[in-house]
């Protein structure tokens, strides 16, 4: 949906809302928000970078080109007036047009200046409370934590999107690994545990007829989708297909934004890689009741679900060794999924949970965990890495993990030195 209506307005981080509305009630212009929202993407790039990839040349070039990161700019301005936290006001409609709105300013409703003095003295509240406004001006977003289990009134624990990996079938075309995508699919959905309902020719046409729009598109430019560019547009229209099926509508980028959304404000978490076949699975890890100034949220945090974690640990462990190829260890990230999964609990809790374990805050846990610096292999693109900080304070990036039982475990992370 556009931006310009309910739907999910194209905000990559949540956290420019805060740093544009701060920056408003300074008086900042628009090109002087644009630049601080320049910044918040340079700090969350430098924050993320466990690779060396990130380029301060780059961010300063970004910050320099006034064309650059307008779009961005517009869409959190808009979602600020559209919550009603800044009044109403002309913006660029593109790039060309930033020059003559980049001395601009904006005034602040009673509501904004409210938000900004919480945001101020107490962020978690105020992420809180932005939470209440995002439920009652965007539907998708409430229609979203609902089907994922969030909400007083859900009738499903979480949804699951079946999805055949293209490395999987074993396809030698386009179309042979559409009609398996398709055929696993409506199997999958047969077993009436998915948290949403379709019957088979529903399933095929939806899949079916989205993938062929996307690559009649792709023709009219005289190109033809790669291997993964098609097992990609097979999970965007199965995605849209799930969601519709299930009462909420979304395009594929709305989903993608959701995601991100309610993982930063502990919400819900996802994974592709959760056990169980092949599926993108989605759930709730807070119960969200009221919207508005009356929403109150329950996560599933603290220090009795980390240990539940934790509790849960061996178990889970020996299920996921049973399925690898050999070897001692596990990825950090294959492990905190099935965990995850399996406790609804969000991927900081899993982490935290570790690093209490390393530094003995979990005693007669009856387990021996060794993390190490190796890597098995590159992890996937939606997982992230498990960073513990060095007692120089500098941050080492951890792979992959093993857990064995001791009667009196020693829980230590591996001697490698090397840092990031």
């Amino acid at each position: 949906m556009s931006v310009g209506g309910v739907g999910i307005p194209r905000l990559q981080d949540l956290t420019y809302i805060e740093v544009a509305l701060g920056n408003v009630a300074q008086g900042a212009t628009f090109e002087q928000v644009r630049r601080a929202l320049v910044d918040r993407a340079a700090a969350v790039a430098r924050d993320g970078d466990t690779d060396g990839s990130y380029s301060a040349r780059k961010w300063e070039l970004t910050r320099a080109d006034t064309k650059k990161h307008v779009h961005n700019t517009v869409d959190v301005l808009k979602e600020l007036m559209r919550l009603g936290w800044v009044e109403k006001h002309i913006l660029p409609s593109g790039p060309s047009s930033a020059y003559a709105h980049s001395d601009s300013v904006f005034t602040l409703t009673s509501a904004g200046e409210t938000w900004a003095a919480l945001v101020a003295s107490d962020r978690r509240a105020a992420y809180n409370a932005l939470t209440g406004v995002l439920l009652s001006t965007h539907p998708q977003f409430e229609g979203f934590l609902r089907l994922l289990g969030a909400r007083p009134d859900s009738e499903v624990e979480h949804l699951t999107i079946p999805l055949l990996r293209f490395s999987a079938s074993g396809y030698r075309s386009n179309a042979v690994y559409l009609d398996a995508f398709v055929d696993f699919a409506t199997e999958a959905a047969a077993q009436g545990v998915l948290g949403w309902v379709a019957p088979p020719e529903a399933i095929s046409e939806g899949v079916r007829g989205y993938v062929r729009r996307i690559e009649e598109r792709a023709r009219a430019r005289q190109k033809e989708l790669s291997r993964k560019q098609f097992a990609t547009t097979c999970e965007e229209a199965m995605s849209r297909l799930v969601f519709s099926a299930a009462g909420c509508p979304l395009d594929y980028i709305s989903l993608e934004l959701l995601r991100r959304w309610t993982r930063f404000l502990g919400l819900a978490n996802f994974s592709y890689y959760a056990p169980g076949p092949s599926a993108m699975r989605l759930w709730s890890t807070a119960l969200v009741t009221g919207s508005d100034a009356s929403v109150e949220i329950r996560r599933r945090v603290g220090k009795e679900v980390r240990r539940a974690a934790l509790d849960a640990l061996w178990a889970v462990w020996r299920e996921q060794r049973s399925d690898a190829a050999g070897g001692m260890y596990l990825p950090v990230w294959q492990l905190r999924a099935a965990v995850c999964w399996k406790q609804r609990i969000s991927d900081d809790e899993f982490d935290r949970a570790l690093r209490e374990a390393l530094a003995g805050e979990h005693p007669g846990l009856g387990l021996r965990i060794h993390l190490d610096q190796a890597s098995m292999r590159g992890a996937p693109a939606s997982t992230k890495p498990l960073i513990i900080p060095s007692a120089s304070g500098l941050r080492r990036v951890f792979n992959v993990i093993s857990v064995a039982p001791e009667a009196s475990a020693h829980l230590t992370p591996s001697t490698t030195t090397e840092e990031t």
